[in-house]
């Protein structure tokens, strides 16, 4: 056992077993093996002339054609028997020479079939892919460019020219995708999506773009599975756990909600949407000072952040603490003029104090912005019953009667204006 042992490490060391392991390594894509395979055959044997010839055929993988070419040199110096393949590398320099040469002179046809000649003995050889796609960008035939930019970054993923190309594709249909979405088409937008990631299955914004859409369509569980798709590819994006955290609030799935957000704030300390939507879940859940303590962290962040202000007032709502809810909900409205419901919870909170007027103008502002909205009609006469205003106070009932979400209540402020003793304690 202890003789097999010694043969098995004396034959894993032989200069020859390393070249072959790295032509195995090169030829399952693992490059830094198969750098580590050559450099340990170099260092056993410096003389090993093969090893730079792997090193050789390992720049082509890469691209490097000055690479490729400086190790054969080197590899002639040591042994002349590597003259032929000094001068295949010189072939494919002409090659490259003659194909550029011919995009320049627009005689795209003459380049493909140059590139193609060297693919043909050098297959995986990532810079004729690049030039083939190259020239079908310049053709403007864009699928057949990134289908050739894919295969350099097939053999080799680091390829950044390749890259950089395919980049601009995939761009170029997320750009027309947003433009369909922004102007409601939808099934465009998704075909432009899908069509990106038909060339670059890494495409992280695409997954995301879709996720969006399904979103807005009320198809949950696709919505769910292109958020997880971005994050599988990019986890530091901090929008995309966002987005995912809204969407199982929605569908009521609060644990997994709060923790997307805290993953978006854990990947971005100042995400304060963030913190919003969480300070929102821990003060539905009662948990008061956590969503204090996250909220104010918000605005310190961003001291113009209104939506911290108004959440902070609505966790001081819940716990009946009125004054600082109303000083928080003002600050709120200097910052979000346009909300509607907004400005109804801060009337809200004016009559719970008995501020009347302040109420009054509150309301008043709520229905300006939404005049179909009856809280704000309801506060309204609220306010107006507070200061014994009965007419105006049943004019104002009698708009919020027409919401049938405030209907109800409404009658009844309408029937004991009209009928006190009723109501008379």
């Amino acid at each position: 056992m202890i003789l097999l042992a010694v043969i098995t490490v004396v034959f894993s060391q032989n200069p020859e077993v390393l070249l072959q392991n790295a032509e195995s390594q090169m030829s399952a894509g693992d490059y830094e093996a198969a750098k580590n395979s050559l450099s340990e055959a170099l260092t056993m044997d410096p003389s090993f002339a093969p090893a730079h010839v792997g090193f050789s055929k390992l720049a082509l993988y890469k691209g490097d054609l000055k690479e490729a070419n400086s190790r054969s040199n080197t590899a002639v110096q040591m042994d002349e028997d590597f003259r032929d393949w000094s001068k295949q590398l010189d072939g494919i320099r002409l090659g490259i020479q003659g194909g550029t040469q011919s995009v320049k002179n627009r005689q795209y046809d003459e380049a493909i079939d140059q590139f193609e000649s060297i693919l043909e003995n050098f297959p995986y050889f990532s810079e004729a892919y690049f030039y083939m796609g190259l020239t079908r960008f310049k053709q403007k035939d864009l699928d057949a460019a990134a289908q050739n930019w894919g295969k350099a970054l097939e053999i080799y993923p680091a390829h950044k020219k390749a890259r950089k190309g395919l980049n601009n594709i995939t761009k170029r249909y997320l750009n027309e995708g947003n433009k369909a979405y922004t102007t409601g088409n939808t099934e465009r937008a998704l075909d432009s999506y899908h069509k990106a990631l038909s060339y670059d299955d890494t495409f992280y914004l695409a997954y995301f773009q879709i996720g969006v859409i399904e979103k807005k369509l009320g198809n949950s569980d696709k919505a769910v599975e292109n958020f997880l798709k971005v994050l599988e590819l990019k986890p530091e994006y901090a929008k995309a756990w966002f987005t995912l955290g809204a969407v199982y609030e929605v569908d009521g799935k609060i644990n997994e909600a709060i923790e997307s957000y805290q993953k978006a704030i854990e990947v971005d300390v100042a995400y304060i949407k963030a913190y919003g939507n969480l300070g929102k879940l821990y003060t539905d859940r009662e948990k008061y000072d956590e969503a204090l303590a996250l909220l104010k962290t918000a605005i310190q962040i961003d001291p113009e952040y209104g939506d911290g202000y108004m959440y902070i007032g609505f966790v001081y709502v819940a716990q009946e603490m009125y004054d600082e809810a109303i000083t928080n909900l003002e600050i709120a409205t200097s910052f979000n003029e346009r909300k509607y419901h907004l400005w109804f919870t801060l009337a809200e909170q004016y009559n719970v104090t008995e501020r009347w007027d302040d109420a009054i103008r509150a309301a008043q502002k709520c229905t300006d912005l939404k005049k179909s909205f009856g809280g704000g009609w309801y506060e309204m006469g609220e306010a107006e019953m507070g200061k014994k205003n009965k007419p105006h106070a049943k004019r104002h009932f009698e708009e919020a009667r027409k919401d049938r979400n405030w209907r109800k209540l409404a009658e009844r402020k309408i029937d004991e204006i009209k009928n006190p003793e009723k109501y008379q304690k």
